[in-house]
Order: C-alpha cells, then sequence, then structure tokens
C-alpha cells in the first residue's frame, strides 16, 4: 500500500509538470512579461505569513509563482497542511525570477539551512539584486548565505538560541528580535535594505505590501485591513 501511494503520487507531479510545461509554451505574450517568483518551501515552513504576499501576487495577475523545495515532494507546514514543491532547487536559476520568498519554520532543526544549493541560490537573487523577502525566521538563511552582513534586518528567533546554533555576535549585531520588534510594533513591521525586505510575523500584510511596492505591482492594502502603504 505504501509503495502504491509513492508510485501514485509520482505520477501526480510528473503529469502536473507536464502540464504546466505544456501551459508555459501556450502562454499568449501578454503572459511573458509578468513578473516571476520564487517560493521555497520545507519542512513545518509557515503559511500564514506569506498568505498576504501569494494573494496580492494573485489578485494582481502581473505574478506567476512556482513552488521549489530541496525535492519535488509534498511538505507539511506548521498547520499542518500538505503543499507540494513542484520542483526541486536544483532546477532554480535566480536570472529567470524577478524575487525570491522565504517563510518561517515551526521546527529547530530545519535541515535545509545547510543546503549548500539553497545558500548559493540566495546569494544568486541578492548579487543579481532581485527581491528578497524573508518572514519570521526565515532570514536566518539569509544571516547563513552572508548576504546581511553589516545591515540591520528584523528576525523572530531569540539571539541567545542562534548564538547555541553557531551564529556569531559579529552575524547578529544588527538583528532585531521578537521582542526588540514587538516594542516597536506599532511603528516597525518591516525593514528594508537593498533588494531585502525582512521581518516578523505580525508584520505579515506590511511586509507583503512592500514586496509588491519593490515589485512595481497593485498591492490592494485596502483589501488587507491596511488603509495605506507607507
Amino acid at each position: 500500500m505504501y509503495s502504491s501511494t509513492i508510485e501514485i503520487r509520482g505520477t501526480y507531479w510528473d503529469i502536473n509538470k507536464e502540464i504546466n510545461s505544456s501551459l508555459d509554451k501556450k502562454m499568449p505574450k501578454e503572459m511573458e512579461s509578468m513578473k516571476r517568483i520564487a517560493v521555497v518551501i520545507y519542512d513545518y515552513f509557515c503559511m500564514f505569513e506569506y498568505s498576504v504576499a501569494l494573494e496580492m501576487f494573485a489578485m494582481s495577475g502581473e505574478v506567476k509563482v512556482d513552488i521549489y523545495g530541496e525535492e519535488v515532494k509534498a511538505y507539511r507546514s506548521e498547520e499542518g497542511v500538505l503543499s507540494v514543491a513542484e520542483y526541486s532547487l536544483d532546477e532554480l536559476r535566480a536570472k529567470e525570477y524577478d524575487g525570491l520568498i522565504l517563510t518561517g519554520f515551526a521546527t529547530e532543526d530545519v535541515k535545509i539551512i545547510n543546503n549548500q544549493r539553497f545558500l548559493e541560490i540566495i546569494r544568486e537573487f541578492y548579487q543579481q539584486n532581485k527581491v528578497i523577502g524573508a518572514i519570521s525566521a526565515a532570514p536566518v538563511f539569509l544571516v547563513k548565505a552572508g548576504v546581511l552582513n553589516g545591515v540591520p534586518f528584523m528576525c523572530g528567533c531569540p539571539k541567545e538560541g542562534l548564538y547555541e546554533g553557531g551564529f556569531t555576535k559579529e552575524e547578529l549585531e544588527h538583528m532585531i528580535e521578537w521582542k526588540e520588534a514587538w516594542a516597536q510594533r506599532d511603528t516597525l513591521k518591516f525593514i528594508r535594505q537593498g533588494c531585502i525586505v525582512t521581518a516578523v510575523a505580525f508584520g505579515f500584510r506590511e511586509w507583503a505590501m512592500e514586496i509588491g511596492k519593490m515589485l512595481g505591482i497593485k498591492t490592494y492594502p485596502e483589501s488587507f485591513g491596511i488603509k495605506e502603504v507607507e
């Protein structure tokens, strides 16, 4: 029964990718100019933190989203929902995208942080000045990749825990952790430094709006309870 289930899933993914490939080949010229966003998911990724961003992309009609994972398989989110990565990290090329979205995770053992291809991808987006949106715990990926050196950023992880995990005081010198961010919650929703925008969970709406602004698409702030985008 188990092997049969895997076979069925594998067949579904193969067929799904063939359909997507076929649709891509038939895309009308107006769709060829759409922005392209790569979203990477992993075990226990948080769905709500990027829900507004994804809905904003869909509402704009200007963005095509592709979902990546270490492998082409289903990943269970923090909320318990199974989501399928359509493509593996080995297939991801920064030059083909306008931005990269990384959400938080609810585990102390997030294996993807040690995936050298993943870290290389982050550096490629950064070097090409592509939009990088990281929220909650996800900015630790950017620290690990070495793209946040010397600049302020927000992260939902406590510094002490990160020190225990091998991060240095120099790497986290400009990090605003959860407690500091919460103390400024009325005015500090995200931090943008060049092509990178970081936030903690409570700023997920404003973080999404800033990503939309960076991409130059319609953001529909009122649909998400925001009167205006600062």
